[in-house]
């Protein structure tokens, strides 16, 4: 045999061995994970399921490092100095709510409010409004989570989900502002004259 041949075989045993390891890992990892997954009557194979509750709400924000207020059925709280709210009106559905206040001299807020309209149609779980006294814009996901352990599994996803329909808004928000900034501009005099000759 070759050189090239030996190495050649001795590369496929070493990445056999490799593909074979790498299986018994994720074979190993989705078994914990089936661990931790509800039964269809509500029980955990592994550990107690714990219902959500406005408490276990807040425990699960301070989880991920926020300082939770809880208000009655809201639990607010600030991420990176923008201010965060979960109604926990209905559980086990609720509300996650990202707010702003809105200076409406500084927006034309016809297009804020149609800007909002296109994202919340154009994204599924994420919704926009503005407020009717034109101070607030919201930007909320109505969800349903099972248990403690998926509201907290599922918190950073919320979050991130928030974010992309804020900036959802601004690329709509900025593109209808520039496109009726366009439609007012007076025609070019030298592609008018064109027209006349």
């Amino acid at each position: 045999m070759t050189v090239v041949a030996i190495i050649s075989i001795l590369l496929s045993l070493v990445l056999a061995a490799l593909l074979w390891y790498t299986d018994k890992v994720n074979r190993q990892a989705n078994m914990e994970l089936l661990k931790r997954i509800p039964t269809a009557d509500g029980t955990s194979p592994s550990a107690e399921v714990q219902p959500l509750t406005v408490d276990k709400i807040a425990d699960a924000i301070r989880m991920e490092g926020y300082f939770p207020e809880m208000e009655g059925n809201l639990v607010s709280f600030k991420v990176q100095g923008e201010g965060y709210y979960v109604d926990t009106d209905r559980l086990p559905m609720f509300f996650l709510v990202k707010w702003y206040n809105v200076d409406p001299t500084a927006w034309d807020m016809d297009l804020l409010r149609t800007a909002a309209h296109k994202m919340s149609d154009d994204l599924v779980m994420v919704k926009a409004g503005v407020s009717e006294d034109d101070k607030t814009i919201n930007f909320f996901i109505a969800a349903q989570d099972r248990n403690y352990e998926s509201f907290r599994a599922n918190l950073v996803y919320y979050l991130h989900i928030l974010n992309d329909g804020q900036q959802k808004l601004a690329q709509e928000y900025n593109l209808m502002v520039e496109e009726k900034k366009n439609a007012v501009l007076p025609d070019n005099p030298a592609s008018s004259s064109k027209i006349m000759s």
